[in-house]
């Protein structure tokens, strides 16, 4: 276990951009993680050379060409992304779902898939209002259960993404509780899908700030380290600790000034962090090295 007192003193001896807890404040041990990527997609270990590449790229790279992606309905895309996006404010309005929490089980994939594909609906239906839960069950003790996935597994994106193409009920249908469960939807279930039409795996960061600025959150995953548990707020980079395993986020905006991903975690709903969300800088922990997009909304109830 880490020291937080040794801890926030390394972190102002290497001059990295974040805060810790205090003793007893972090979350060892309570939360889980779960992101395990299979034979198709780069291990963990690949993502972090791969996101340092990115970050090469990016920072090499004054003046780039920005793929241009369609707007959500009723935004025009702009014709370069904006030098910061975040989709909890845009013009006012919040097209983001609440942080939730997964507990001890890992069941990350499908919390940050729910959470792309509900803010994908606000987007869909052009609605920041709208009040929609979809069920992280459904994904988790359904589909990812069906490939011989549990909570001691996890589960990886893209399997996650097919599957959205079946569609996802609401959580009302299939309530989440963090250990192994049977898959029990409820009787009408087959009329309370909400499903994709596809998705695209973005690979440089130009493409992940081109989707980001048009279309909407993304998912993405990374390494964590035992430091960062005792994150507090600021834009965390890797300084200590061993590592933990894979987890899975969802990435709802960037700021080139500071560097910086903007992700909603799914530890302990508002109560981790910053309001249950993290800012992560550019490079670090393999959390850029590539993230999957929702190509748009097939159908809803």
């Amino acid at each position: 276990m880490i020291n937080p007192d040794a801890l926030r003193q390394l972190i102002e001896t290497v001059g990295a951009r974040w805060d810790t807890v205090g003793y007893g404040e972090g979350v060892e041990g309570r939360v889980g993680l779960g992101y395990s990527p299979d034979a198709m997609e780069l291990s963990l270990s690949a993502r972090e050379v791969r996101a340092f590449e990115n970050l090469q790229t990016f920072l090499s790279t004054s003046v780039m060409e920005e793929p241009a992606f369609a707007a959500v309905p009723g935004m025009p895309a702009p014709t370069a992304p904006p030098p910061a996006m975040d989709w909890r404010n845009v013009g006012g309005q919040n097209y983001v779902t609440e942080p939730k929490d997964q507990g001890r089980c890992g069941s990350c994939v499908a919390f940050a898939t729910a959470g792309a594909l509900e803010s994908a609906v606000r987007l869909h239906r052009n609605d920041p209002g709208l009040e929609i839960d979809l069920s992280e069950a459904h994904l988790f003790f359904c589909y990812a259960a069906a490939q011989g996935r549990n909570c001691r597994t996890g589960w990886f994106m893209t399997a996650a993404m097919r599957v959205c193409q079946q569609g996802v009920v609401d959580e009302a249908c299939f309530p989440y509780s963090d250990q192994d469960q049977k898959c029990d939807l409820c009787q009408d279930w087959n009329r309370r899908l909400t499903s994709i039409t596809g998705y695209t795996i973005l690979g440089t960061t130009a493409e992940m700030k081109a989707w980001l600025a048009s279309r909407g959150p993304i998912v993405t995953g990374f390494t964590v380290y035992e430091d960062f548990q005792l994150y507090a707020g600021g834009i965390y980079s890797h300084v200590t600790g061993g590592f933990l395993g894979g987890h899975a986020v969802l990435c709802v905006g960037y700021d080139d000034q500071r560097r910086c991903w903007i992700c909603k975690n799914s530890w302990l709903g508002t109560n981790w962090g910053e309001g249950g969300f993290f800012r992560i800088a550019y490079g670090q922990c393999g959390i850029d090295a590539n993230m999957w997009g929702i190509n748009g909304i097939a159908a809803t109830p």
